[in-house]
């Protein structure tokens, strides 16, 4: 039986910030290198890096400050022209394509919907193996190695080898 996914209907306010910026030219995107230019310096913004590992910033709007991350910024400004280009389910998320979180470059990131989301626990953490590892995890264990031993080598937990092996994590890695 398939879950059914309806959309959560809804504007991310960071999402308004970042394109009322970039149509006012405050901010400019560099998708090619994946960086946010300031009008004022000539430079990029400067990103700090989060617990979650991803890199953001924090933007007065209307007397609020908002949580800005850079992923999304150079997403949401290289693509949207209007006010109505953002997207409006919550449920859709921005996704590094090659899993590495610290590539913004505009052609790295796709909107997705956050149950595609490649990541562990729905891209809030580090993506933890490359797919090469992920492949050797598969063909080990297809070779009957135990999950105990593999969780060892890999220094996981055995639920994390399980997810992996039964495609509930990197499910577009192939093997």
């Amino acid at each position: 039986m398939t879950q059914e996914h309806k959309p959560c209907l809804g504007l991310r306010l960071a999402d308004r910030v970042i394109l009322s910026r970039v149509l006012a030219g405050t901010w400019r995107v560099d998708g090619e290198n994946g960086e946010i230019i300031s009008r004022n310096t000539g430079k990029p913004l400067s990103f700090s890096r989060k617990n979650n590992g991803y890199r953001s910033i924090r933007a007065k709007y209307k007397g609020f400050m908002v949580d800005i991350t850079k992923h999304r910024a150079v997403y949401i400004g290289g693509t949207c022209r209007t006010m109505d280009d953002l997207p409006v389910d919550l449920n859709l998320h921005i996704d590094h394509i090659n899993g590495n979180i610290d590539d913004c470059r505009l052609a790295n990131l796709r909107l997705i919907p956050c149950w595609d989301n490649n990541h562990p626990q729905s891209g809030r953490k580090l993506r933890i193996f490359t797919d090469e590892q992920v492949g050797e995890i598969r063909r080990r264990y297809a070779k009957g190695e135990p999950p105990r031993i593999l969780a060892v080598d890999f220094g996981v937990a055995r639920s994390t080898i399980h997810r992996i092996v039964s495609r509930r994590s990197y499910a577009e890695v192939g093997l």
